[in-house]
């Protein structure tokens, strides 16, 4: 990917990626799935990733050029990464950041003026349905934003977004949310057993509730209110449930809460 002006995104890339964890192995189920892209990977725990992908425990066994370098470790290791791979880096034509509350103005003092993009995606990349956000810097062409929306779409859906505070204000929905949605899934859980069904056939009842719900809705495409009120029948159950759902704008403010702690503190790691 030498030349960004005339390259195609279906060719052949070499991307080293420099660390594997739960995300970046996350990540990777998907992208291994990405025509005519081939991943090398440097790790200290030399993580087991099949045989189509090269693992290293250090840079100094790397040798090569590559197209991308994907920047998938803890933010606070990222300077000490340079010290060790600055080479391996600064020569590739495009880099691609996942590590989080690590800015492009940071990158670029540590990497130069190149195309770097900063993405933010979910756990839910695991199994194909992640939300990925992606976030370029001016130096990025159409053909580097093509490179890594092949990337992306093997984990789910992603989107471009036109200014970097976005990440942070993603990362309070979408990046954490896998987090808020298991914890609701837990208490829906208990409430079930409550009222008399074993864990095993509770925990069944509300992911089964909650997945059919959001397919349901994703395929309709009509406003939640409507589709609420679609449900709910004068004086029924629904209406009985709702009315201590929604008493005194309490589910509301906690959301609203939840997700501006969260943003706050993304831009506290910032």
């Amino acid at each position: 990917m030498n030349n960004a002006d005339t390259q195609s995104s279906n060719d052949h890339i070499r991307a080293l990626m420099f660390g594997c964890g739960n995300m970046g192995q996350a990540l990777l189920s998907g992208w291994n799935e990405a025509d005519g892209t081939e991943f090398t990977i440097v790790d200290p725990a030399k993580p087991e990733l099949g045989d189509d992908v090269t693992v290293y425990g250090s840079a100094e066994e790397v040798s090569g050029e590559f197209d991308l370098v994907i920047i998938a470790v803890k933010p606070q290791i990222i300077e000490s990464l340079m010290e060790t791979s600055a080479s391996l880096i600064t020569s590739a034509d495009l880099v691609l950041s996942i590590a989080a509350g690590t800015s492009i103005a940071t990158l670029e003092k540590l990497i130069g003026p190149k195309p770097i993009v900063r993405m933010m995606p979910n756990m839910p990349a695991s199994v194909q349905l992640g939300l990925s956000a992606l976030y370029a810097n001016p130096h990025c062409l159409e053909p580097h934003k093509a490179v890594i929306g092949k990337l992306a779409e093997k984990n789910g859906e992603y989107l471009w977004l036109d200014e970097e505070d976005k990440i942070d204000r993603f990362t309070a929905v979408a990046g954490s949310g896998p987090g808020y949605v298991f914890e609701i899934l837990r208490l829906y859980t208990m409430a079930a057993m409550e009222l008399g069904f074993s864990e095993e056939q509770a925990r069944k009842l509300s992911i089964g509730t909650v997945l059919g719900t959001t397919v349901m809705a994703d395929k309709s495409g009509k406003p939640f209110e409507d589709l609420r009120n679609s449900v709910t029948s004068k004086n029924g159950t629904t209406q009985a449930g709702l009315e201590q759902l929604m008493a005194d704008g309490k589910l509301e403010t906690l959301l609203n809460d939840t997700m501006q702690a969260a943003y706050k503190r993304a831009v506290e790691l910032r």
